[in-house]
């Protein structure tokens, strides 16, 4: 099912909220710098730095419900104006990479940017990226160019009945306008199941692919401590199991007395 296209703004806006309620996995950063520009200014992606083209084409998702089955859903990307807009669907697949996917992670789908299909939530690790690509492995989604820019790029995530997840979301939803070619589109608001396409999505130079977005020069961060509460670190763990160990053998030795 494709996503709903609004002829009056109040319907667009009631069928957007309605489509997004309790979204298990919202849409956070997309790409819009240009292959042939920098991020605005002297500004730098925090994982990527400041390269031309800021990575390429990528988008940036994140669960914000526990245990998320992602096989076989799907992103639909329109992107482009009238009459050269263009549609792309890209399907993850039934690895079970995507099959227990813990609050707070982050997915990121990159044309030019290889496969790092390293997650251990446990061990601190919360960030996946796979690589979409024409003739690319099919492993975790589909071999398949696709194109996000300053052009109206709209992102959907569709379930694996294709019901609508999240979205459409980008430039045109929220905001309406304004995305530069030296630019990302991304939420300036902490990821939870009540953001919806028309939260505060806004464009801007602070670009952090594969991390929590910055806004405001890096003066603020999204915060994923509520997502990733569900998820002890190993140290913690391992503290709490010395404890717990620490405390069996006092009591067996009291009992002994």
């Amino acid at each position: 099912m494709r996503s709903p296209r609004c002829l009056l703004p109040v319907t667009c806006l009631l069928l957007l909220s309605s489509a997004a309620g309790a979204a298990p996995i919202i849409v956070n950063e997309y790409n819009a710098v240009s292959a042939a520009n920098f991020l605005s200014g002297t500004a730098a992606d925090t994982t990527l730095g400041r390269i031309q083209g800021n990575g390429g084409d990528w988008v940036e998702l994140v669960v914000v419900q526990d245990h998320l089955d992602l096989r076989g859903g799907s992103l639909s990307i329109d992107e482009g104006n009238a009459p050269l807009r263009t549609t792309t669907v890209l399907s993850f697949s039934q690895d079970s990479l995507w099959s227990d996917l813990r609050s707070g992670t982050i997915i990121t789908v990159a044309e030019d940017i290889v496969n790092d299909p390293t997650y251990d939530p446990l061990g601190g690790d919360w960030w996946i990226n796979v690589q979409a690509i024409d003739g690319g492995a099919t492993q975790f989604i589909t071999a398949s160019n696709f194109s996000t820019s300053n052009d109206n790029t709209q992102i959907t995530v569709l379930d694996s009945l294709n019901q609508i997840w999240f979205g459409p979301a980008g430039e045109g939803v929220m905001p309406a306008t304004g995305v530069g070619s030296n630019e990302v589109w991304k939420l300036e608001a902490d990821p939870s199941a009540s953001i919806t396409p028309l939260s505060n999505f806004t464009d801007g130079s602070s670009s952090t692919f594969g991390a929590p977005n910055q806004w405001s020069g890096g003066a603020f961060s999204q915060n994923f401590a509520a997502l990733r509460s569900v998820v002890a670190p190993e140290a913690v763990a391992a503290t709490l199991l010395s404890v717990a160990v620490a405390l069996f053998a006092i009591a067996r030795a009291r009992s002994a007395a």
